[in-house]
């Protein structure tokens, strides 16, 4: 880039921008800058206004007053014509990609971004430049030809990281990118940050994770209930202060909250077996997987990425079939699938709420009671809207799902809304037992905490839970016992008296304790 492209002028300001939904507010008066060679963290609680301002950048909606400044030009609104043009790209927290196409496939669909020649693709120079953007850029061996699908989803994740950069000339969206990375993946995307700053590109990164705020950011910008709450390097704001600006005093109660649920005591004799899992076995990675489940315990399955975690979910669940026996309640359950599974009292909220969970363009209501519908029939089994609203509600407020509007999409709710409003709609049924895959994926410090406070208190009630989860504290934190997997199976267990952190990674890593 020339000097002029690596000055520290601001290549974006944002100034006075407004926007609401159905009369919510969600972003009030909001201005910032963000320079050349500079990260800026984006930090807020969900719901905060992160996603409408990345929305606003991308082209995707207009903000209601206010104004955009890229490069020096005044903008009302973006279209997406104008963010190609000025070289705009995000890196979405859900996936935009096509699993039955190919990686290089891909990273250049859209856009015109095809090499092309007499209307026909050249696919030896697409599959080139998609190996320098893999392994050039972002460190990885990933073969180019080989088709979405047969990936990991944190595999998948580097490929929209990819594609974003294969567009972008001026300015990259980083919107919870390292959600789905193992360790080594995200240390790779943290030296590709590096490398765009240094080249001089302008950088939004959006995470919760603070670490990485006080890794990466040059410069913090604070986001609460749609206002701008603090602004400042990661030299003026410490960690507990960008916890504070971003949850208020909330959080500490949760806390506290989840101490007085947990009712544990490890003398007591143990609850009776609610689900009971012997050798679990399927064609392509689980091997002799067993264990117990007790009511009112939380059961953690720690694991590297592609351990078997989430098969053992699909198993129990019925989507997806494996040999050797499930019991529910001291009753075999058998011809395993998803519809039985519900009517046996078990529910499952799965790692990729978009793919697997969620009708995006559906309303909140309709997502909140779509598990109950057969409760709220009226004559000839037409569904009363009445009471359909009723429910919604109720459950909005139980588990505070903060929404514009019953009726708003379930696309306009943010990450941690969504996840709060799934778990909703499973305990709804009201289940003996539930399995959370990944609960806490890609939502704030606050609603995490949340979560976190609503499995304490599931377990309370007497529901078993399964926990699987890449974050080792959350398990230590909230698991009366762990299993610990590597490549499909079991290699170990701990108890809460037991646990350590490092014998977790060593057995998750290595495949035994020592």
């Amino acid at each position: 880039m020339s000097d002029a492209k690596n000055s520290k002028e601001p290549l974006l300001r944002v100034e006075n921008v407004v926007k609401s939904y159905f009369g919510n507010v969600v972003l009030s008066d909001a201005s910032f800058t963000v320079s050349r060679g500079e990260v800026v963290a984006l930090m807020g609680e969900n719901g905060a206004g992160k996603s409408t301002l990345k929305n606003m950048l991308c082209g995707l909606i207009a903000p209601d007053s206010g104004q955009l400044v890229v490069d020096g030009k005044t903008y009302s609104r973006l279209t997406p014509q104008d963010v190609s043009a000025l070289g705009i790209a995000a890196i979405h927290q859900e996936l935009s990609l096509f699993p039955n196409l190919t990686v290089a496939e891909n990273i250049h669909i859209g856009l015109g971004s095809m090499p092309t020649r007499l209307g026909l693709i050249k696919r030896s120079e697409m599959l080139q430049r998609a190996r320098h953007f893999l392994k050039d850029v972002l460190g990885n061996e990933m073969d180019p030809s080989q088709r979405l699908e047969a990936l990991s989803l944190g595999e998948r994740q580097l490929v929209e990281v990819a594609k974003a950069m294969h567009r972008a000339s001026a300015m990259l969206i980083f919107d919870e990118p390292t959600t789905s990375l193992s360790v080594q993946e995200r240390r790779q995307l943290f030296g590709v940050v590096r490398r765009l700053r240094d080249t001089g590109y302008a950088l939004i990164y959006i995470t919760h994770f603070i670490e990485e705020v006080y890794e990466l950011a040059d410069q913090i910008v604070v986001l609460r209930d749609g206002r701008i709450v603090g602004k400042g390097s990661p030299r003026d704001i410490n960690p507990e202060q960008l916890t504070k600006m971003m949850v208020g005093r909330e959080l500490a109660q949760i806390d506290t909250d989840i101490a007085r649920t947990d009712n544990r005591d490890e003398g007591a004799p143990a609850a009776p077996v609610i689900v009971r899992a012997r050798n679990l076995s399927d064609s392509r990675l689980l091997h002799n997987v067993s264990f117990d489940l007790h009511a009112g315990e939380v059961l953690g399955l720690a694991g590297l990425m592609g351990a078997g975690r989430t098969e053992v979910a699909q198993a129990i669940f019925g989507i997806e079939h494996a040999e050797g026996e499930v019991e529910l309640r001291g009753d075999p359950f058998t011809n395993r699938t998803p519809e039985k599974a519900k009517e046996r009292g078990l529910a499952l909220v799965s790692e990729d709420r978009r793919a697997d969970q969620i009708f995006p363009g559906r309303s909140v209501m309709e997502n909140l009671t779509s598990t109950i519908l057969q409760d709220l029939r009226k004559g000839w089994g037409i569904v009363s809207k009445t009471r359909q609203r009723q429910r919604a509600q109720a459950l909005s407020q139980d588990y505070r799902v903060r929404h514009p509007g019953l009726d708003a999409p379930m696309s306009s709710l943010s990450g941690g809304n969504q996840q709060k409003c799934i778990i909703a709609r499973w305990l709804a049924t009201n289940p003996a037992v539930c399995i959370l895959d990944e609960p806490t994926k890609g939502i704030d410090v606050k609603a995490k905490a949340e979560v976190h406070l609503l499995i304490s208190k599931l377990a309370a009630k007497g529901l078993g839970v399964l926990l699987i989860s890449s974050d080792l504290p959350e398990l230590l934190a909230l698991s009366h016992r762990i299993l610990v997997m590597h490549k499909g199976g079991i290699v170990g267990e701990l108890s809460r008296t037991d646990f350590n952190p490092a014998a977790v990674v060593r057995m998750a890593s290595l495949g035994r304790a020592a």
